[in-house]
Formats: structure tokens, sequence, C-alpha cells
């Protein structure tokens, strides 16, 4: 889904207080590996961003899933990608959930996988 409908679909099955803390990070989570979690700020400034980074018209994930097979055949073949189909790369910029199904099918392409 764009990352507005994501971010409306949340925000009104929760309170707003209930909201903040889910962007900002638990208190109760334990630190990232390393010792270090990431500073609210920046999460903040990240779903501000995402959210800035949002256009009238998107695809959902569904969408993108459906095409994601024919957008990395493309790329495989040296196509510009973003330009014949850029509501499916400016999905990938912004879902880490279909960015990461893209990078299956890369490798799988590759022989990688």
């Amino acid at each position: 889904m764009g990352i507005a409908i994501h971010v409306w679909k949340e925000f009104s099955s929760m309170k707003i207080k209930q909201f903040i803390q889910r962007i900002l990070g638990s208190k109760k989570q334990k630190p990232a590996s390393g010792g270090m979690s990431a500073n609210p700020s920046e999460k903040m400034q990240k779903m501000m961003s995402m959210l800035s980074n949002t256009r009238e018209e998107e695809l959902t994930c569904d969408e993108v899933f459906a095409l994601l097979d024919q957008f990395t055949e493309l790329a495989a073949q040296g196509e510009d990608v973003a330009q014949l189909m850029p509501l499916v790369q400016q999905h990938l910029d912004m879902c880490e959930d279909c960015r990461e199904e893209y990078k299956v099918l890369q490798s799988i392409l590759h022989g990688t996988a």
C-alpha cells in the first residue's frame, strides 16, 4: 500500500499517543544489536520524509507485487525501469517489504538465491 494509506490505517485504529509511540518506538524496546537504538527524532524525520514523498497517484503493495516480476526482468535486461514504471519504482523506494521482495526476485534472476 502507499505509505499514506499505511499511516492512515495505523492512525485510525489507535489513539494518538499510541500512534506517536509506534512511530518513535516504544521505550520498552531493546536496543538494536550493537547497543544503539535509532534516535526518535530520526524516526520522525524518516516518517515525515516518507509522507512528504507521497503522491496523488500511488500503487498498493498488491499492485506492485503483481508487477514486480515484469519490473525485475526489465531491470535485469538493463532497461530504465524508473522511467518505464515510475509508480513501481516510487513504491519500492518507500516500502521496505516490497523492496525486500524485489531483492529476492533479483537474486533468483541472477542465480544468487
